[in-house]
């Protein structure tokens, strides 16, 4: 009686080559010569002088982003004429004067036109005040 005696071969994990896929063969060497060997996949020292230079582009990098964060931050919030936009939105107080009896537009122009020409502060007055009439104790807008 013979007896047969079988081993089991290792079941092959899926992500990783056989043994003989993973055997590394020598490279050839180069024109420079020999390749360098590999160095270990511990963690270097970083030199001070790198260390300095990081983090300057860091600090850098950052003060670009609050310059422009801030510029963006005044075109918001001033618009683009650099006004402030609650300001911008705003009507100037207008002054008023009370109509006499007897006054007209003209009379009333006489007297407030200052620099601007007559016509022109007239015609400010109609378009202001909803017509050429006014009447005795109407408050009439000026320019």
């Amino acid at each position: 009686m013979s007896t047969t005696i079988s081993v089991a071969a290792r079941p092959r994990h899926p992500h990783r080559p056989s043994r003989a896929r993973r055997h590394r063969t020598a490279s050839p060497p180069t024109a420079a010569g020999p390749r360098a060997p590999r160095r270990s996949a511990a963690p270097r020292r970083v030199s001070e002088a790198t260390y300095r230079r990081r983090r300057a582009i860091v600090g850098t990098a950052l003060a670009v982003f609050v310059a422009v964060g801030a510029v963006a931050a005044h075109d918001v919030l001033a618009g683009s004429g650099g006004v402030p936009a609650s300001a911008a939105a705003s009507q100037p107080a207008r002054s008023t004067v009370i109509a006499r009896p007897g006054d007209s537009l003209w009379s009333i122009a006489r007297e407030h036109h200052g620099a601007v020409s007559i016509v022109r502060y007239v015609d400010k007055l109609v378009s202001l005040n909803g017509g050429v009439t006014i009447q005795a104790g109407q408050p009439v807008v000026l320019p």
